[in-house]
């Protein structure tokens, strides 16, 4: 089924003693990405997702910071994964049995590419689930960093064929977040081979719990030193 969506929505309080009676759920920046070719390999029980341009399939998608000063969107065409940059988006998640039939764990990562090859990566963690016919996955998304290209990087933006946003999100690395859904039609649950299923990302970044409370205080300081 094409343009299926996986949405993956991260929420968390933020903790710590000086977040801890004014702690809050923020949004740094979030990711969304259409039309990327799903592919499972029963051998070594791995399902990826990357940016495809075929026939089919022609991934698009933005980023976007959501944060002040300077929120920004940077815009990825359909079939951007063609260009003559770096821009591209993969995914890599295990698929392990457990005792329900129904239901598999799985581990893997993610890495999202602008077009002049700054990163953005984690970890994802969760379980796959069969319902309805469909294949959907609850996961969570851990040790998220943002890696600027080159050793001397100057260009610190997060840049689409269209637009971009600074890297700079005020808190610190790495961040969290949460897998809520990952939703396709696939003809089996992981029993056999199958490839270029229609998949969607959408991922919303949060800071690690503490580090508001971290960047809150260095800012605290910050201001009495001016002040002084």
């Amino acid at each position: 089924m094409k343009n299926m969506t996986l949405y993956a929505v991260a929420l968390a309080a933020v903790a710590g003693t000086v977040a801890s009676t004014a702690s809050a759920n923020v949004v740094l920046a979030t990711l969304r990405y259409d039309s990327l070719s799903g592919n499972y390999n029963a051998g070594t029980q791995t399902f990826n997702a990357f940016a495809a341009d075929n026939a089919t399939l022609r991934t698009s998608g933005d980023t976007a910071r959501l944060i002040g000063p300077t929120p920004g969107t940077a815009t990825f065409a359909p079939g951007f994964v063609s260009g003559v940059d770096p821009a591209d988006f993969r995914l890599n998640v295990t698929a392990i049995p457990t005792a329900n039939p129904n239901r598999r764990t799985g581990a893997g990562t993610f890495v999202a590419t602008d077009v002049d090859g700054d990163t953005i990566s984690g970890a994802i963690a969760g379980t796959w689930i069969r319902s309805a016919g469909f294949i959907f996955f609850n996961g969570a998304l851990s040790n998220v960093v943002i890696t600027p290209a080159g050793a001397a990087a100057v260009n610190l933006f997060f840049d689409g064929n269209v637009g971009g946003w600074d890297l700079d999100l005020l808190a610190p690395q790495p961040y969290s977040g949460a897998i809520v859904q990952l939703v396709f039609n696939a003809p089996n649950f992981f029993s056999a081979d199958f490839s270029d299923r229609a998949t969607g990302v959408t991922a919303q970044l949060i800071p690690t719990p503490g580090a508001l409370a971290l960047a809150g205080l260095a800012g605290l300081i910050a201001g009495r030193r001016r002040a002084r």
